[in-house]
């Protein structure tokens, strides 16, 4: 079969190299199918390269797009089968890939590679490709899934081989056989620069046949370097095979003939259902040669790979997602706030890619702690620490870890600094710019103790270190002089990140430890507040709540943590911080009071807190009127966090009565309340509504009522 190629010397950038090799077409080394999914509203569509050359002719590879087809319902699917004389639509799709409009370079285009062989193998294995050239292998990746928008490569040449979008081929380079010289011995060298005889593909290695040593070489397709080599012992093959020369010469005739003195021809083969299997044939001989373990140090060749890739200078860190929050997600740079580049993210991809490739759990924490040093080393210090916190003990102590991570922000990130603690230059200048890279890793090491079931004074002593690190990231910037602003303006991440981490870890940290830690910052009560009432903790939560500055938002955050709690819990708080709460926030108290009273919240207990209430409103106003009067009185003051507030008590009255209250010291205190106040007609209304009126007078006495009249002894 050949191809005609004239049709495209116009694509082609390469020059001519001589009046001996002519422009048309050459014989058809290998041809290779994949189909492309995805893209436009689903369309698919099928990806074709060939390979031509021969004895002085160019060595091209040739690459087909179909025009793009999605899966058609049965029934259009059926209509389309009839209309085409019942050619199915892959058929149909793959008949496009060749039937292109003449001169359009969209469907297909070609490479051309320097110097020709006789005959240009063209071998795969899974979505990799290889061909063979005077000087070297040609390699690349065919893509399996196409984005939306999809373009030919090549344009103003065929220098490109593939299919832009997303869909094609990429990874493409040259391996030449003059690179594999390098790190062999001097009497290795001469056989190795010779034109391999045949060419072979497996998932982890190129694999080469020589014409006259009769030597298989393994070439990590990775490391681009020979790692085993093979001699074939012909002598002992053939004492097994009863033909002649001639007859294996007969049945060699497939194979590319390039016998030398008189020996038939080799070549290496390959089975799609083993793709980690090689075979070698020669006349009617098939010897096994396959490597005796394919993937053997292949993580160790990946590794280095990522390793010596070098990316553009970025200021990047890692994008802390473990809280949730919207901050987080975003990330809290060491430098700026700037997400991984697509560089950075592709060296993180190899990265996993290499620990996929490992067999225990040894090469995977070597691989880990390679991964975390690569990127401290590069100053993304969040991404590393959380690596690091992957590792075993074995390969990254606790303790020098989090020292080596704590120094610099301590200022301990000089030169000599980090000759000891092994740091480069950018992993010291991020981690003296922000704690959150020892958070990081200090929170995953968390994470592990809270999975292994820990003791919790181990997540105690991590969660009080914990804590201090988020509220220094708090008021790290923040001057002296400068505390009330900074309590008021305190970045919203940095809030959601300490309230995420409180929460998280509220059932395995002690809530009197972080209680305290809390308390020695200048923090609001009502997040001490807040994890106090989250780890179960009422009392530490209300105190907490009443000890701050402001007493009105302290009494809310405490009525807030009271009535989220159990009623058999918070009951007894009730009764002890009733008075504290009608004095800082009296009609939250009542309405907060009246809504638990259906869940067993005695009236008669809280009806003290609410006397001594209005008796304060009694006094601080004689003390108001009395410096009315007299100015130059000594007296005292009424506080000034004390609201005076006339229907509280009324409300709560009115509320438990309407609730089903029966007890006469309630009637009795809400009737002493109306009738001291100077609108007689709440008083009037209300003992309408639940005094009966009098219809006669009563024959005998009750025992809880006096009657007036004439003589009665009794």
């Amino acid at each position: 079969h050949r191809l005609n190629a004239s049709t495209s010397t116009s694509n082609s950038n390469s020059a001519s190299r001589g009046n001996n090799i002519t422009s048309d077409g050459g014989a058809v080394g290998g041809i290779l199918f994949q189909r492309i999914m995805g893209g436009a509203a689903g369309a698919g569509y099928v990806i074709v390269l060939a390979s031509t050359g021969g004895m002085h002719r160019h060595t091209r590879l040739h690459t087909f797009r179909s025009e793009p087809t999605s899966m058609p319902s049965s029934k259009s699917a059926s209509a389309s089968n009839n209309s085409n004389g019942g050619a199915s639509p892959s058929s149909l799709s793959l008949r496009s890939a060749f039937s292109r409009p003449t001169g359009s370079s969209f469907f297909s285009s070609f490479v051309e590679l320097p110097g020709s062989v006789e005959f240009p193998e063209l071998r795969s294995c899974n979505d990799g490709f290889a061909l063979r050239t005077e000087t070297g292998i040609y390699y690349g990746t065919m893509e399996r899934m196409a984005s939306m928008a999809v373009s030919m490569g090549g344009s103003g040449g065929g220098s490109t081989v593939g299919l832009g979008g997303g869909g094609g081929i990429v990874d493409a380079g040259m391996l030449t056989y003059d690179s594999l010289l390098q790190g062999n011995p001097p009497n290795q060298q001469k056989g190795m620069m010779m034109i391999p005889a045949s060419i072979g593909l497996t998932p982890h290695h190129f694999v080469t046949l020589s014409f006259n040593t009769n030597e298989v070489r393994f070439v990590n397709r990775v490391a681009k370097k020979v790692i085993q080599e093979e001699r074939v012992d012909w002598m002992s093959v053939s004492q097994t095979s009863s033909t002649t020369d001639d007859l294996q010469q007969q049945h060699g005739g497939g194979s590319p003939s390039s016998s030398r003195g008189g020996a038939a021809a080799a070549e290496l083969l390959t089975d799609i259902r083993r793709p980690d299997q090689i075979w070698l044939r020669k006349g009617r001989s098939l010897v096994h040669i396959s490597s005796s373990c394919e993937d053997r140090d292949v993580w160790k060749f990946t590794l280095a790979r990522c390793i010596e890739t070098v990316v553009p200078p970025h200021h990047a860190s890692f994008m802390s997602s473990q809280y949730g929050t919207a901050g987080a997600a975003e990330g809290v740079g060491n430098s700026a706030n700037v997400p991984l580049t697509s560089e950075e993210k592709h060296i993180d991809s190899q990265f996993e890619h290499a620990k996929s490739l490992c067999s225990n759990s040894s090469q995977k924490a070597v691989v880990t702690a390679v991964r975390a040093e690569y990127h401290l080393s590069q100053g993304r210090a969040e991404l590393a620490a959380k690596y690091m916190a992957q590792c075993p003990p074995a390969v990254m102590p606790f303790a020098d870890t989090a020292i080596r991570l704590a120094l610099p922000m301590l200022g301990g990130g000089g030169d000599e600094a980090s000759s000891r603690n092994n740091n480069s230059r950018k992993a010291n200048e991020a981690l003296a710019s922000s704690n959150m890279a020892l958070i990081t890793f200090l929170n995953d090491k968390m994470k592990g103790a809270k999975s292994k079931n820990d003791s919790s004074m181990v997540c105690t002593m991590l969660g009080t270190w914990l804590t201090e690190l988020h509220l220094q990231e708090r008021e790290r910037d923040v001057g002296s002089g400068k505390r009330q602003q900074q309590r008021q303006n305190t970045s919203p991440v940095n809030h959601a990140l300490l309230h995420q981490f409180l929460s998280s870890f509220v059932r395995d940290m002690d809530p009197n430890t972080i209680i305290h830690v809390l308390a020695s910052h200048d923090i609001s009560a009502g997040e001490c507040a807040g994890y106090s009432a989250a780890a179960g903790d009422i009392s530490a939560a209300i105190n907490a709540a009443l000890s701050g500055e402001d007493e009105k938002n302290g009494a809310l955050d405490a009525l807030r943590v009271l009535n989220d709690s159990p009623i058999e819990k918070a009951e007894p708080y009730y009764y002890k911080y009733a008075l504290t709460l009608l004095s800082r926030a009296p009609m939250s108290a009542a309405k907060s009071f009246v809504a638990r009273y259906t869940e067993g919240l005695s009236d008669t207990k809280l009806l003290p807190a609410f006397m001594h209430y209005e008796q304060r409103r009694k006094n601080n106003r004689a003390t108001s009127a009395a410096s009315h009067v007299d100015p130059g009185a000594s007296m005292i003051a009424p506080s000034a966090t004390f609201v005076d507030d006339v229907n509280a008590s009324i409300r709560y009255m009115e509320g438990v009565i309407k609730l089903g209250s029966q007890s006469r010291a309630i009637y009795n205190y809400l009737t002493s309340l109306y009738a001291s106040m100077e609108d007689e007609g709440p008083l009037f209304r209300f003992l309408s509504a639940h005094v009966p009126p009098a219809t006669t007078a009563p024959t005998t006495s009750s025992p809880n009522m006096s009657t007036g009249g004439g003589g009665g002894g009794g």
